[in-house]
């Protein structure tokens, strides 16, 4: 018995620290990213991390991806919860009919990103032209958030 409960107690540790760490890397990386601006935001590799927890009812790590989108958005000064209600109608409505559609795991992700990115570009876009404001400069940039987007999906 005694080998099982300590077996047990270094799991809920590595679940403890891992957590910890990803507590902080959401705290500190959107506030690095405002110094520097060639830091990808990775909001579809957010996404995708988020979906992830959700399908796995781990909802403390659920939680935590959906600090990081607000924390992201105060940051930036861009329009608050729209991340999350990207996110939300992107798992609702999107999610389920990729995932039938396409059976590679693979491609599944990069359609998923490639998507939810498209989405909050688009209600950037919306949201900005409604408020007479200016939220998304389209240019290389974009461009370049959107490639790192993608290969972050694909590398991790």
């Amino acid at each position: 018995m005694q080998i099982f409960s300590g077996v047990q107690r270094d799991i809920i540790d590595k679940k403890t620290l891992t957590r910890f760490f990803l507590a902080l890397f959401i705290l500190i990386y959107p506030s690095l990213e405002t110094v520097y601006p060639l830091l990808p935001p990775l909001l579809g590799f957010v996404y995708l991390q988020w979906r992830n927890a959700v399908r796995k009812k781990d909802y403390t790590l659920a939680a935590l991806w959906m600090l990081y989108a607000l924390i992201f958005e105060s940051v930036w000064g861009l329009p608050l919860y729209g991340i999350w209600s990207v996110m939300i109608a992107m798992f609702v409505v999107f999610d389920a009919k990729i995932t039938k559609t396409f059976h590679i795991d693979l491609l599944v992700k990069i359609l998923s990103v490639v998507l939810f990115d498209l989405l909050y570009f688009a209600f950037l876009s919306g949201y900005g032209s409604l408020m007479n404001e200016k939220y998304i400069d389209p240019g290389a940039i974009l461009l370049y958030y959107f490639a790192a987007d993608i290969l972050g999906v694909i590398l991790f």
